[in-house]
């Protein structure tokens, strides 16, 4: 790839990621608690995201934001594989690039 363009693409993960994080701001930490209820998460890792169903699913709350981003976008693309993938890659199927992000955010600081 011609350095011209890879400068030209990370500038515009930069810019996407500042719009991203202004959007965070502007929702309340109600609002994504909402979101992850509403796309199911609680089903299997408890309301606050630290009371799992059973021990096979893990505790989330508190985890690093980033690393919460990368499993939940490689369970959604398909490139993480284990024995929960199924599950969770059809969970994911129904969450944008962008709730992916509220929700990790959200997640972290529980």
């Amino acid at each position: 790839m011609k350095k011209s363009k890879y400068i030209g693409r990370s500038s515009f993960l930069l810019v996407a990621t500042i719009a991203i994080s202004s959007a965070y701001a502007e929702n309340s930490d109600g609002n994504i608690a909402s979101l992850y209820l509403a796309k199911a998460c609680a089903g299997c890792h408890g309301v606050d995201g630290r009371t799992p169903t059973t021990p096979y699913y893990p505790i989330i709350a508190g985890q690093n934001e980033g690393y919460l981003y990368n499993q939940m976008r490689d369970f959604k693309n398909g490139s993480r594989s284990n024995s929960m993938s199924s599950v969770m890659k059809g969970i994911m199927s129904a969450v944008s690039e962008q709730e992916i992000r509220f929700i990790s955010v959200w997640l972290a600081k529980q």
